[in-house]
């Protein structure tokens, strides 16, 4: 099974595959700095509180 990361704005089907942790953490607090205007800071600390999503549908 693979996880992910999805972006926590609103209505943002962003994801990102986990291949590390901190790998994916700093995948989506780019995305989130780049798409969202997050201020960096922000973003990196939403970006790390997130847990990866698993299960048969995080394989699709």
């Amino acid at each position: 099974m693979t996880a992910y990361l999805r972006c926590p704005a609103p209505h943002c089907t962003h994801h990102v595959y986990v291949a590390t942790t901190r790998a994916a953490a700093e995948d989506m607090t780019d995305h989130l700095v780049a798409v969202h205007k997050f201020p960096e800071v922000s973003a990196s600390y939403q970006a790390q509180m997130l847990l990866p999503i698993t299960g048969p549908r995080a394989a699709a």
